[in-house]
């Protein structure tokens, strides 16, 4: 076994380690000294985040120069806070996003450039601040990547080290409960004993382990739930720090929505069946105001309450016609899809089974291969008969579902103001008001998806790890996914980017805090 020691042990080099990693050995270097060391089990160090395109931050200074100013850290933390209906440590909220701004300055320093400051979706505050991908002016999809690279060779520049193919596999503790080190296996097959005086856990949650997304959230990956599955996030960090006493805390998904086999691959016709038209369930009953589809989570946590966590959205080609000439009602930097140019291109390769480049995104959350079923998650029918024999709605209550929408799309020359058509169930705001008349019918099934697990691991402000007297764990810290239930029971897609900020501010935050405890009087000598 080979023996090494450490002031730090970061176990996993995703977005939240990389973060910790880098501010534990920067405040090592500022306080006289010492190692942080990084056991990560993939070949490359940014994990999820590296699908990513921006973070959130509050009164930065890119928010100033595009004079966005009017949703300040206090408005913030009120939003966020009657969000989540105090659901949340509010002294880590307020941490974090006092921290934020601070942050994105921090990146910067390292060299990382940002395209700016950008919305989600039209109701959405102006909080992801967009890694800007070199030789490239508009939002990238995977950008963040390009983050993670340099803070990767930062880290490594101050001193950092990072052990590459290699798994944690124990946390180890003394005779105090305190943290002593850790035990790690390279790829080899080889062991390797690191004892340290502080230990960071950040691996990412249990987005990986089907079996502890049905055991925490009683959902089954692939059939009711199809969220990213991230390779190696597997829940480890979890299980460790648990079997040495830190506490449970309840285990969310960052719920959004998708179309099984078709988002991230077929990216026009999935664009065009997220826009705000009729949608029902499979008792062919509305049960959402469709305007709300561009806000993921509420869109995904109102297909959770449906029968088999399902909706379809149903278009025409009168409908299809009005995008090709006006363009889409909603449109996202996320997808990119700004016009109808490749309609039907990719509606003659999905009905017919031909193969399209898809985005690196898309082998991470589709549970079936729509291409091998025949395309079972979107269809064009030329009658209601067929689309309810097909996708199993009930056609009785789809036809008169969609004898009320017509209905209510029409013009109401009784009305006032001559206004077109009044949502009288859910309050639609009439611009998206499109009556379903004749076929053909385009169909896009609808199912949660998720970005991957929230929570598990109890922590301070200090992101200290809690046991079960919600007293801290000598020595052992968590950031990032692993301890992210702050977001409570949905995440707040209200403020873009919150994700990786989070990882990134709670990684720093322990990295931080880690290196103060060894230095207070708190600190137990790992070998007493």
């Amino acid at each position: 076994m080979e023996k090494m020691e450490a002031d730090v042990v970061v176990v996993a080099c995703g977005m939240s380690g990389l973060a910790a990693l880098t501010q534990a050995q920067e405040s090592l270097n500022a306080t006289g000294g010492g190692k942080a060391i990084a056991f990560e089990k993939s070949n490359t160090s940014g994990g999820a985040a590296n699908m990513g395109m921006a973070l959130l931050a509050f009164e930065s200074q890119l928010q100033k120069e595009q004079m966005y100013n009017d949703f300040t850290k206090d408005d913030a933390f009120n939003f966020f806070m009657e969000y989540v209906h105090w659901r949340s440590d509010a002294k880590l909220v307020r941490r974090w996003f006092n921290q934020s701004s601070e942050t994105i300055q921090w990146i910067q320093d390292k060299g990382v450039e940002f395209l700016g400051v950008y919305k989600y979706f039209k109701d959405s505050h102006a909080t992801q601040h967009m890694v800007k991908a070199p030789g490239s002016n508009t939002p990238s999809e995977r950008s963040a990547s390009f983050m993670n690279k340099r803070l990767t060779e930062y880290a490594q520049e101050i001193g950092a080290e990072i052990r590459f193919q290699t798994t944690v596999k124990e946390i180890l503790t003394g005779s105090k409960g305190q943290v002593r080190g850790v035990v790690a296996v390279d790829d080899q097959g080889n062991e390797i004993e690191c004892l340290c005086n502080a230990v960071i856990v950040a691996t990412g949650g249990i987005g990986n382990n089907v079996d502890m997304i049905e055991q925490y959230m009683g959902w089954k990956w692939g059939v009711d739930m199809f969220t990213f599955r991230i390779p190696g996030i597997d829940g480890d960090g979890l299980n460790m720090a648990w079997k040495i006493g830190a506490r449970k805390a309840k285990i969310n998904m960052e719920v959004t929505y998708n179309t099984p086999g078709t988002t991230d691959i077929f990216k026009t016709l999935s664009e065009t069946g997220r826009q705000p038209n009729l949608m029902v369930n499979l008792h062919g009953k509305r049960f959402l105001n469709e305007e709300v589809m561009d806000n993921t989570t509420f869109t995904g946590n109102s297909l959770l309450l449906q029968k088999g966590h399902q909706g379809f959205t149903i278009i025409t080609e009168e409908i299809v016609d009005y995008y090709k000439e006006h363009g889409l009602d909603y449109i996202t930097y996320h997808h990119g899809i700004t016009h109808m140019d490749k309609w039907d291109e990719e509606l003659d390769a999905y009905l017919n089974h031909k193969g399209i480049e898809a985005s690196g995104l898309s082998m991470l959350h589709d549970g079936k291969d729509d291409q091998e079923t025949g395309g079972e998650n979107f269809w064009k029918f030329d009658t209601i008969d067929e689309l309810c024999k097909v996708t199993g709605i009930n056609q009785a209550n789809l036809e008169k579902t969609i004898a009320e929408y017509n209905d209510m799309c029409n013009v109401d020359d009784e009305h006032p103001l001559g206004q077109r058509g009044y949502d009288w169930q859910f309050t639609k705001d009439h611009r998206f008001l499109k009556a379903i008349n004749q076929g053909p019918y385009y169909v896009a099934r609808h199912m949660p998806g998720g970005y991957g697990s929230l929570g598990g691991l109890e922590v301070s402000e200090n992101m200290e790890v809690l046991n079960d007297e919600m007293e801290p764990v000598p020595g052992l810290y968590a950031c990032g996914n692993d301890t992210a239930t702050v977001f409570s029971d949905s995440y707040c897609f209200y403020n873009p980017g919150s994700t990786m900020s989070y990882a990134i501010n709670s990684g720093r935050i322990a990295g931080m805090e880690c290196v103060a405890y060894m230095d207070s009087d708190n600190f137990i000598d790992p070998e007493s």
